[in-house]
């Protein structure tokens, strides 16, 4: 149902910026969609034709005041007018309800993963798989440093096709005809082939007989310290120091991610008891003003989202600026509830439960 605009004025016999503003024309850089568009075009429209006439509203004031301070350039008074939307209760609350429900869910998603991950750390789950997969990751280095087989592995992989590849889509790669190709254009000899192929060999033995896992996206150092050291731009150097920093920062580590996974538990709790308390949307509005110079010229000063929520008994309300330029002023010339307005009451809401 359409809304029917009213006029509030701050004085009865005097509706002359109002009215100015009521009529002026919309601008020209603003694009108008073709179902609020006129027959006789763009440049017969104003925002009185427009913004009285818009689905989006299931109310629409205007008002004007008479600004005290003396600002207009011969010394006289400013006005200000404003126009009020009362957004569509139906979509707005729509919006609000479902939204309010989506950050319950996430946060409830949040807190059962962060107890579940604090409790794997308490049950030493992960601590306990990190410190069985080091020594087993250093004896893989240490084998394969020594027989010489890890740097000309590295040297194979290294700036091929297979460089970022894990080491079973390595194997992949070199035994496909593109492998085998790039292998005896890469290398000088058949000597060096043989080397090459041996090398790749030993370590997918190597690594196979120790049981860890190269197919996992798990990057950490510590947890997946095989993939540490097949590492192609890591020098043995590199390779030994950040083993040894795990295995002695260990139980630190261990300790602080219980402390993480804690203060993400307390996180997920303060925000569902934030959002667990009664709240319901009393109503969204949209404010357009424009200033009006003593010489009679309005311009758009102001476009505002306001909220009004309540919490219990109390009413509050928290306010969104939604911006004055062209792409702004289309979005409300569009006539309904759209992206714009959904993106402010997301926005405001948020700052409600912050």
């Amino acid at each position: 149902m359409l809304a029917v605009p009213a006029l509030w004025l701050a004085s009865c016999d005097n509706q002359r910026d109002l009215n100015t503003v009521r009529s002026q024309p919309l601008p020209a850089s603003v694009a108008i969609p073709s179902s609020q568009a006129s027959p006789k075009g763009q440049a017969a429209m104003t925002w009185g034709d427009v913004l009285d006439k818009r689905p989006a509203c299931d109310k629409t004031t205007w008002s004007q005041r008479e600004n005290s301070d003396k600002t207009g350039s011969a010394g006289g008074k400013t006005t200000t007018v404003e126009y009020r939307c009362d957004l569509s209760t139906k979509e707005t609350q729509a919006l609000f309800t479902s939204q309010w429900a989506a950050w319950v869910e996430r946060h409830q998603g949040r807190l059962a993963d962060s107890e579940q991950f604090k409790q794997s750390l308490l049950d030493k789950k992960i601590h306990q798989q990190a410190q069985q997969t080091l020594p087993t990751a250093r004896w893989v280095f240490e084998q394969l440093q020594a027989s010489g087989d890890l740097a000309h592995y590295k040297a194979l992989v290294k700036d091929s096709p297979a460089h970022h590849l894990r080491l079973d889509a390595v194997n992949a790669f070199f035994d496909s005809q593109e492998g085998r190709t790039y292998l005896t254009t890469t290398q000088a000899t058949k000597k060096q082939v043989a080397e090459a192929q041996a090398a790749l060999k030993a370590v997918t033995q190597v690594v196979t007989a120790s049981g860890l896992a190269t197919d996992t996206d798990n990057i950490d150092v510590c947890e997946a310290p095989v993939l540490f050291v097949l590492a192609v731009i890591l020098t043995p150097e590199e390779v030994e120091r950040g083993l040894t920093e795990c295995e002695v920062g260990g139980q630190a580590r261990h300790e602080a991610d219980i402390v993480y996974a804690q203060s993400q538990i307390d996180v997920a709790r303060v925000m569902l008891d934030k959002l667990k308390q009664p709240v319901s949307l009393v109503n969204a509005t949209e404010v357009i003003t424009w200033g009006v110079s003593a010489e009679g010229i309005p311009e758009v000063s102001t476009h505002t989202l306001e909220l009004s929520v309540k919490e219990g008994e109390t009413v509050r309300q928290v306010d969104k600026t939604m911006g004055v330029a062209d792409s702004d002023l289309a979005a409300v010339l569009d006539g309904t509830v759209n992206r714009a307005h959904q993106d402010a009451l997301v926005s405001t809401m948020g700052e409600l439960v912050r």
